[in-house]
Order: C-alpha cells, then structure tokens, then sequence
C-alpha cells in the first residue's frame, strides 16, 4: 500500500510545477491593481494547476548546443588548410555571417591587420562573385600597378559582403563576425 501512494505522489510531482518554481517575491508586493476594472485585483495563478511541459513541448533540446559546436568545429576543420586538419591547429579569427539573413559565409579567416572590422579569407560559400563588375584601385605613389576587385555578394539575399581581388582572396568588410 505505501508503494502505490509514494508512486503517486512522484507522478503528481512529475505532472505539475512545484509551488516554489513559480514564485516571485516581486509579484507578491507589487501593489498595483492590475489590468482590468478599476478595484479588480490581480488573479492569482496556482502553480500547482500547471503542468510541466515535455522538452519537445517546450521546442528545446538540451543536446543542441553540444550538437551545434560540435558541427561548427567541424566546418572550421574543413576549411583549415590541409596541413592543419587537426583540432587544435585548425584555427579561425571569426565565424563570417550575413548582415542581413545571417547565412554564414566562412569558417577561417584571418583579421585584417590595419582595418579590425575588415577579414580576409580563401575559403567561402554561400558567396556569389559578380565578375560583370570590375573596379580597379590605384595606390598612391604608384602609377603603373592597379588591383582589380569583383563584388562578391551573399548567394541567399544578395547583401555585398565583401570584394575579390584577382588572386581570388575575398576581402569581408559587411558581415557579422562571431
């Protein structure tokens, strides 16, 4: 008999939220009236009437986070040049995303030293290069040598992103760096 009572109690446990998971000792003091008609006090909720939600109901996986740095890990892996493929060498200054749809661009790049804000990388994707576009830049002082970029776009929203030289090294200067 005392099995099937404490079998139960867990499963009435289990059903529904503790009194204490709930409680806010600011609720209790706020002396307003509430939302409603004047005079009306605030309903209290019973919080042992509330059930507790599965974490497919709660749309929550506690092994995500895991799941994604693990995957994340991976992609810088891949992009590292093949003499470091190992973890510890396969190292990047920023993870490249979007500005505007946050699709990400790429996973090792390298910091510009003289602009922070600016990376430049070998290895992309989800880039499109508009060779239509050429723009040529002339350094000062130097008459005779021009560098010619190409616009590279995001492939998902189209955002310029950044700019190719004719080495094919991408230049980011509009992306979020994580």
């Amino acid at each position: 008999m005392d099995v099937s009572m404490n079998e139960e109690t867990n499963a009435k446990s289990e059903e529904y939220y503790d009194e204490v998971y709930f409680d806010s000792d600011e609720e209790s003091d706020d002396p307003s009236p509430g939302i409603g008609l004047p005079g009306k006090k605030k309903k209290a909720e019973d919080s042992s009437t509330k059930k507790v939600l599965s974490d497919d109901q709660l749309l929550y996986d506690p092994n995500l986070d895991d799941e994604d740095e693990a995957w994340v890990n991976e992609q810088i892996k891949k992009a590292a040049p093949k003499k470091k493929k190992n973890q510890a060498e396969a190292k990047t200054d920023a993870i490249l995303t979007c500005p505007l749809c946050f699709v990400p661009l790429c996973f090792s790049c390298q910091r510009h030293d003289r602009y922070p804000k600016q990376y430049r990388a070998m290895f992309v994707r989800n880039c499109k290069v508009v060779r239509t576009e050429r723009y040529k830049y002339k350094e000062k002082g130097e008459e005779e040598e021009e560098e010619a970029y190409y616009i590279v776009r995001c492939q998902s929203c189209d955002t310029h992103v950044a700019m190719m030289d004719e080495e094919e090294i991408y230049h980011f200067f509009n992306v979020i760096a994580t």
